[in-house]
């Protein structure tokens, strides 16, 4: 596999992550909203899952943008890619 295609496959496993774990967070925000025992309750969990939910979300926008650089580039430009994707991404190791 080529590094190019490497590091999309990185970048794609990593934003297909991210929106399961987004999907899993709105789940569980729905049901502790279900169970909130007034409206305080219900806007305080609302507040505190979208805060997590726009964090991923703003993480699976740069990752695309990150695709999108990477699917234009040129070889000689693959390799300060690699460096800035490895370093983003976490638990990335060269």
């Amino acid at each position: 596999m080529s590094l190019k295609d490497s590091l999309i496959q990185k970048l794609e496993t990593q934003t297909e992550r991210w929106s399961k774990e987004v999907e899993s967070l709105r789940a569980d925000a729905e049901k502790k909203k279900a169970s909130a025992q007034d409206e305080q309750a219900e806007a305080e969990i609302q507040k505190e899952f979208s805060e997590q939910i726009q964090g991923l979300e703003d993480q699976i926008s740069s990752a695309k943008s990150k695709l999108d650089e990477l699917k234009g580039a040129s070889e000689s430009q693959l390799e300060s890619l690699k460096q800035s994707i490895e370093g983003w991404l976490p638990g990335s190791k060269s």
